[in-house]
C-alpha cells in the first residue's frame, strides 16, 4: 500500500467518523498531516466530496527548516512563507463554516501541550491555543532560554506547530476537535 493510499483511507475515517458522531456539522474538513505529505477531505454529506494531497510534509520542512532542533527566525519567517503558499489557495476551495476534524497523532502531541486531557473522547484545540503555543515557540527562538519553558522545540514539533497555525489563521477556522490517538510528536 502506498503511503497515499493510507493516507486517503486514513483521511476518509476521520471524514467519516467527524460526520457519524457530529451529525450538526454541516461541512467538514477533516486533516492529516504526514511526514511527506498531507491529506484533506472535505464536504457535507456522508463521504467527502473531495480528498486531496498537499505538497506538506512535515519531517521534509523540519529537515530544511530546524535541524536538530536549532529554531532561527530567519528560518521560521522561510518556513511560514513556504508554507502559506501552499495553505492559501484553499481558503476558496474549502467549504463556508467548515468544522475541522483530525486524529492526527501529531496535532495530538500539540494538543497535549495546550492541557489536552489523556483520555479517548474528542477535545477541541482552539486557535487561540495554538497561537498562545506559537507564540511560546516563537519566544524561544528569539532567545528565550529553554529552560524558562519546557516546550519541546524538535524539528517536527516545530513543523507541526508551524503548519497547523497556518492552517487555522489564514483559513478562518476557529480550531480543530482533535480524535484522540498516541502522540508522535514529543
Amino acid at each position: 500500500m502506498t503511503g497515499s493510499h493510507a493516507g486517503e483511507i486514513a483521511i476518509r475515517a476521520t471524514y467519516a467518523w467527524a460526520r457519524q458522531n457530529l451529525r450538526d456539522a454541516d461541512a467538514i474538513v477533516a486533516l492529516q498531516l504526514g511526514a511527506d505529505e498531507s491529506m484533506l477531505a472535505f464536504g457535507q454529506g456522508e463521504q467527502p466530496e473531495q480528498v486531496s494531497v498537499l505538497p506538506l510534509g512535515l519531517q521534509r520542512l523540519a529537515d530544511r527548516y530546524f535541524p536538530d532542533g536549532r529554531l532561527s527566525e530567519l528560518l521560521i519567517e522561510h518556513a511560514i512563507a513556504e508554507v502559506e503558499d501552499i495553505v492559501m489557495p484553499w481558503h476558496a476551495m474549502l467549504p463556508t463554516a467548515a468544522s475541522l476534524f483530525t486524529d492526527d497523532a501529531d496535532i495530538a502531541g500539540l494538543a497535549r501541550w495546550a492541557d489536552m486531557p489523556d483520555n479517548a473522547r474528542p477535545w477541541r484545540l482552539t486557535t487561540e491555543a495554538v497561537e498562545q503555543l506559537f507564540n511560546r515557540w516563537a519566544a524561544v527562538a528569539q532567545g528565550r532560554p529553554a529552560s524558562q519553558d519546557p516546550l519541546p522545540t524538535t524539528g517536527r514539533f516545530s513543523a507541526t506547530l508551524l503548519v497547523l497555525r497556518e492552517w487555522l489563521h489564514h483559513l478562518g477556522f476557529d480550531g480543530i476537535t482533535v480524535l484522540h490517538r498516541k502522540a508522535q510528536t514529543d
